[in-house]
């Protein structure tokens, strides 16, 4: 039988740094990959098991950088993950990054740690030395770069008050820490909105 010939897909791929779409089918023995031709995961990626791949995920590693990447973690479509110039990204297990086209960007000197059940959606661009506690979320077109959110319950745990902390609305926010229960809602500089404590919906 002669040898299956290599497409011009896999042969970019490969130049990228990226899995053959016939890697990627092998990776559907642990993972949940919804359209292996539209998956991009980067050589340098180490995957836990049990992940969630909507159609459009990458997940782009350069020579110098690392990704290291959970349990259970779903990626809805379009998320968008770079790690290049030395930068590191750490995510743990049961991440639920969008709807909405969530990025994770590190670069020279970057690192973007994301704690065990946090929610990204709905835009949420994350950048520079940020650490994502366990539980903490960042919902809407927010530009957090170098943030420090505090870890705690995730959003269904009770009482809000010790959940982790959130990041809610569209704008930046740079620099900023917050403790557990802590949540910002704002339209445009984050820095100069109140800090509120988070509350059941019904409240």
């Amino acid at each position: 039988m002669p040898e299956a010939k290599r497409n011009d897909a896999d042969n970019i791929r490969e130049e990228l740094g990226y899995l053959t779409v016939a890697e990627i089918l092998q990776l559907c023995a642990t993972q949940q990959i919804l359209d292996p031709s539209s998956t991009l995961i980067s050589r340098k990626v180490q995957l836990g098991a049990g992940n969630v791949f909507y159609p459009g995920t990458v997940i782009a590693v350069d020579s110098q950088s690392s990704c290291v990447i959970g349990e259970r973690n779903v990626f809805y479509p379009g998320a968008f993950l770079s790690a290049e110039n030395g930068g590191m990204l750490l995510l743990g297990s049961d991440i639920s990054l969008g709807p909405g086209g969530v990025q994770l960007t590190a670069g020279r000197a970057d690192a973007v740690a994301v704690g065990d059940k946090a929610r990204l959606g709905q835009g949420a661009v994350v950048s520079g030395r940020s650490v994502l506690g366990s539980g903490s979320q960042i919902l809407g077109a927010v530009q957090a770069e170098s943030v420090i959110l505090a870890d705690g319950g995730d959003h269904t745990s009770n009482p809000p008050e010790k959940r982790g902390s959130m990041l809610r609305g569209s704008g930046v926010a740079r620099g900023l820490r917050l403790a557990p229960g802590d949540v910002i809602q704002a339209y445009g500089d984050f820095s100069s909105a109140a800090v509120d404590r988070q509350q059941d919906a019904s409240a």
